[in-house]
């Protein structure tokens, strides 16, 4: 098999995924581990809270990994922000004066920007780097990636918003809308007030739980369990992200559980019934995955 047949397969294998993915946090990583196809280093960057922080990378030492998850840089000066700023830019290098951000890897010989956007804006920056000729180094086929990210978290976005929109016209008519039957791809977020789902908006692909390459927590030698301790992560990351102001007051209240109380049982019914067979210490990891992700570690708040 030859190298572009086999970078090819790939990329239809990576795109498959993007789009069978449920989660914001799935997509991105998704994405992330797609790039093995065009690059042979790659770090996403996300805008949050006015500047680009980083989120995860792959190809890198683990000490430059980890301290690209601590890295930041300016939304309003320097490369990111002037491939945020760039409407109809896919993919572009390093200009005279601009530089990657520097999270302790190898000074790279050649390096390009692509932004993820969502609803026209800029939410995400995936930046690919190489030393000298290696391969593979395809901007072409990151671009695409980015694409069918971008793709697919308008999807989730648009299905949000018919939810948002259903929910509001039940709630004047006092009657049950046929729209708010359809499939969700959010399957635990509460629905939101149509106002505020529009202020944030596209900011909510950028509120993901950070990963690390690896599955979070100590590593399970039963492939079984690592399933479910990456899902049990995945339902919590997700109840974050479309209840952010209720997790953020409700560690504050301290009645966490009672304002999430809706969304952490529909987290556990959905885990329950695609790991039955693990039982109670199935759903203990899930109980760790609210407690981390939710709760800041503090188990008395779940």
């Amino acid at each position: 098999m030859s190298r572009e047949t086999a970078t090819l397969e790939t990329l239809d294998r990576k795109i498959a995924e993007l789009a069978s993915f449920l989660s914001p946090s799935e997509i991105f990583r998704a994405l992330l581990e797609g790039t093995v196809v065009g690059a042979p280093r790659a770090a996403v960057f996300l805008l949050r809270d006015g500047r680009f922080k980083g989120w995860s990378s792959i190809g890198y030492s683990a000490k430059a990994a980890q301290s690209q998850r601590q890295a930041t840089a300016p939304a309003d000066s320097g490369w990111l922000a002037s491939l945020a700023a760039e409407e109809d830019v896919r993919w572009r290098s390093i200009a005279a004066g601009e530089s990657v951000p520097n999270f302790g890897q190898p000074p790279e010989t050649e390096a390009v920007g692509l932004p993820v956007r969502v609803g026209g804006k800029a939410v995400a920056i995936l930046v690919a780097e190489r030393h000298a000729a290696e391969e593979p180094w395809s901007p072409a086929a990151l671009a695409i990636l980015c694409q069918a990210a971008r793709l697919r978290l308008e999807l989730d976005l648009a299905w949000r918003r018919l939810k948002t929109q259903a929910a509001t016209t039940a709630g004047r008519s006092g009657t049950v809308s046929d729209a708010g039957s359809a499939p969700s791809v959010t399957p635990f977020a509460a629905p939101e007030a149509a106002a505020t789902v529009t202020a944030t908006a596209t900011a909510a692909a950028t509120e993901i739980a950070p990963w690390s390459g690896v599955t979070s927590g100590t590593p399970d030698a039963d492939p079984r369990r690592e399933e479910a301790r990456r899902y049990a992560r995945l339902v919590a990351t997700d109840i974050r992200l479309y209840n952010e102001e209720a997790v953020v007051v409700g560690r504050r209240e301290r009645d966490l559980s009672k304002r999430l109380g809706e969304q952490l049982k529909r987290g556990r019914d959905a885990f329950s019934n695609r790991f039955p067979d693990l039982g109670p210490d199935g759903m203990k990891l899930l109980d760790d995955a609210y407690v981390q992700v939710l709760a800041g570690g503090d188990s008395s708040l779940i």
